[in-house]
């Protein structure tokens, strides 16, 4: 008989083998503050359009909604809720309108102050606490962004049957790592590339990062961030325990919307 790890409401009642969450949605989130001692979880959210305080705060605030419904749908909500921490960087004097690279940038300064351990405390994962999806990406929202709370919320009047198939919440989340010359990932997607037939189609070219319409001055498949659908952002989280923003399969180019790449942003 499988322990029932949903009856914990400490991470020190947790079990330390992945084998006993078999079903638990957020089992990397879990082993993974287990291990490397971090007990914390959840993004970095930038602010980076300062027009509209009182519509900023109806999205923030349907953004944590939107995680803690999700917790409750998992059944994790008594154990997670007390280990998430939203990191809001407010700063309209360096902030507003502010692009994907500018806050990468910050984002990179606001990790080294934080004297991330090098190593985990134990070995249940082979996680590094850098690379914690907290200390890996963060999550930006422009005027863009912030404006898709209203049509959301409008056409959220309580009847829908699958919110996620409502007009999306979105987002942009960015990648601290990635540069112009690629992350390490994509350098492994480029000996890929190598080792392909001389004669692949454009269409393959672009399916392994060559030839796509410039984002951020880069014509690869990956450019370092990706828009999601609010809706899914405690998911989203686990997932980056496993897949990188370069994946693929996981994560289409922009303007293409996670998940699903189905719907995208209007340029």
């Amino acid at each position: 008989m499988e322990p029932d790890t949903y009856a914990a409401r400490t991470l020190a009642e947790l079990p330390t083998h992945p084998s006993a969450y078999r079903r638990d949605a957020y089992q990397r989130t879990c082993l993974n503050m287990i291990s490397t001692g971090i007990h914390k979880w959840g993004f970095v959210v930038y602010r980076c359009t300062y027009d509209d305080d009182e519509l900023w705060n109806r999205y923030l605030a349907q953004l944590k909604s939107f995680c803690s419904a999700n917790l409750l749908e998992k059944r994790r909500a008594e154990l997670l809720e007390q280990y998430l921490d939203w990191v809001v960087i407010d700063d309209r004097a360096t902030l507003d309108n502010a692009s994907q690279p500018e806050v990468r940038k910050h984002f990179n300064q606001w990790v080294s102050e934080q004297n991330v351990p090098t190593l985990p405390v134990t070995a249940i994962t082979n996680r590094s606490p850098i690379q914690l999806p907290r200390f890996q990406y963060c999550l930006y929202v422009d005027k863009q962004c912030l404006d898709t709370v209203i049509q959301f919320q409008e056409a959220n009047d309580g009847t829908a049957l699958f919110i996620d198939l409502l007009p999306p919440m979105v987002f942009a989340i960015v990648d601290r790592t990635w540069t112009l010359e690629g992350t390490e990932s994509d350098d492994g997607d480029d000996r890929d590339e190598a080792e392909s037939e001389e004669d692949e189609d454009e269409e393959d070219e672009i399916e392994d990062g060559g030839g796509c319409p410039l984002i951020d001055g880069s014509d690869r498949r990956y450019v370092g961030w990706v828009y999601c659908n609010a809706f899914y952002v405690g998911g989203l989280y686990e997932t980056l325990h496993q897949r990188g923003l370069h994946d693929d399969e996981t994560f289409p180019r922009p303007p293409a919307i996670y998940p699903c790449g189905d719907r995208s942003m209007p340029s």
